[in-house]
């Protein structure tokens, strides 16, 4: 008898949990902030149609088509780079073409799903978990393409999240090192304001509600928008993806539990961030890397800020010399003077 009334209890307390997520996840979002350039938009240079590589297709796992840039190099070594929230890879081609150029590697610019010209619903993926494996399928398409060098996964922002996220997922042993620019780590206290400034317009109570849900394997709602994006109207152009789904957002960004995907860098990869970054508090973020994955390198870049640590020649420059970096010992370094000028190869650097 007692063993039926504890039953009953926790089938009780159970029941109610799930009536209260849902009750959460079915309310209205908050009224939109007023409307703030975070970043500054208007100082980005737009590069014309003519001079971007063609948008490339290749096959995701469930025959999905899914959109790509190339960008060529003598380099054997390839850098998928990953973008930011709400726009995709047009906006790194300064990157891309500075890399390539250099012969430091080949570059891909991928569309991640859910963003322009990449799956079927704007916002949103079909599972948690879908964009490692697009990535997994983007690099099993370059080794069929015959591109057979080491990889390196990098990514900006948000992008950055997602390389942290893939180096602690199942097909981190596909990536040699990696690269990351700005890092966004939505659960770490590493995000200014917890919104990147007001970036960011989360639905709070769905998102609590959403992840009772899914502890309980109820999935139905996660096609739901949770998240959405300040960018003024002023400079839309109507290629840019300004709300996630639940399920999108959260493959995007690294695990709630957020330390294991940081110690699957397991000291292959370079953090550079901006001094004056809008979304990211740079100390912040290094005291987190110092803690949780210390045998990274890690890199604050003076004078500059969030657009700026993927726009600057500068640090175009610092990420060339990283990606060239690899002495005989596997090892990578930079000398500790890059506060004043940008770094050079440290040939004596150890692991």
């Amino acid at each position: 008898m007692t063993i039926l009334l504890g039953v009953g209890t926790a089938l009780a307390v159970t029941v109610l949990i799930v009536c209260i997520a849902v009750a959460m996840v079915a309310t209205e979002p908050r009224p939109a902030r007023t409307e703030k350039d975070v970043f500054g938009f208007g100082a980005l240079q737009s590069t014309p149609d003519t001079d971007l590589p063609p948008l490339l297709r290749y096959p995701a796992g469930d025959g999905e088509q899914l959109a790509y840039r190339f960008y060529d190099s003598p380099a054997d070594q390839i850098l998928i780079f990953i973008h930011g929230s709400s726009y995709h890879g047009r906006s790194y081609h300064a990157l891309a073409s500075a890399v390539s150029a250099s012969g430091a590697a080949k570059v891909i610019l991928p569309n991640l799903r859910g963003h322009y010209q990449s799956g079927r619903h704007q916002g949103d993926v079909e599972y948690i978990g879908q964009l490692e494996d697009d990535i997994a399928d983007l690099i099993a398409e370059l080794r069929r393409q015959g591109h057979h060098g080491p990889l390196i996964l990098g990514g900006h922002s948000s992008g950055g999240g997602f390389v942290i996220r893939f180096a602690g997922g199942t097909h981190a042993q596909l990536v040699s090192r990696f690269l990351l620019s700005s890092p966004v780590i939505p659960t770490s206290p590493t995000l200014r304001e917890g919104s990147a400034s007001g970036w960011a317009q989360l639905h709070t109570r769905r998102l609590i509600g959403m992840a009772t849900l899914n502890a309980f394997g109820i999935r139905g709602f996660n096609a739901l928008p949770v998240i959405e994006f300040n960018k003024p109207v002023r400079f839309w152009d109507g290629t840019e993806t300004l709300s996630y789904s639940y399920r999108l957002s959260t493959s995007y960004h690294p695990r709630s539990r957020y330390a294991s995907d940081l110690r699957g860098l397991a000291g292959k990869a370079v953090i550079f961030i901006g001094e004056h970054d809008e979304a990211v508090d740079a100390q912040r973020l290094q005291t987190l890397f110092a803690r949780e994955s210390p045998a990274n390198q890690f890199q604050i870049v003076p004078d500059t800020n969030h657009f700026g640590i993927f726009t600057s020649a500068r640090v175009h420059k610092m990420m060339i010399e990283w990606l060239l970096s690899e002495n005989s010992n596997g090892c990578f370094g930079f000398r500790k003077n890059y506060v004043n000028n940008p770094p050079t190869v440290n040939p004596a650097s150890t692991c």
